[in-house]
C-alpha cells in the first residue's frame, strides 16, 4: 500500500508540474511580446525550465529513494 501511495504521489506531482509548466510558458510567451530585450526574453524560459526540472527530479527522486533504497 505504501508503494502505491508513493507512485500515486509522484504521478500527481508530475501531472501538476506539467500543467503549471505549460501554463507558465504560455504566460511567458504572452509577456515576452512586449519585452524589447532578447536576453530577458530568453532568461524567462531558462529559469522556468530550471524550476520545473528541479520539481520533476524531486518527485521522481522521492519515489526512487523510498522504493529502491
Amino acid at each position: 500500500m505504501t508503494y502505491v501511495l508513493l507512485i500515486l504521489t509522484t504521478l500527481i506531482g508530475l501531472a501538476g508540474c506539467a500543467y503549471f509548466c505549460r501554463k507558465n510558458v504560455l504566460a511567458i510567451h504572452e509577456k515576452n511580446k512586449s519585452e524589447p530585450k532578447a536576453y530577458k526574453r530568453g532568461l524567462n524560459y531558462v529559469l522556468t525550465g530550471l524550476w520545473y526540472g528541479y520539481l520533476t527530479v524531486f518527485f521522481i527522486g522521492v519515489t526512487v529513494n523510498n522504493i529502491f533504497f
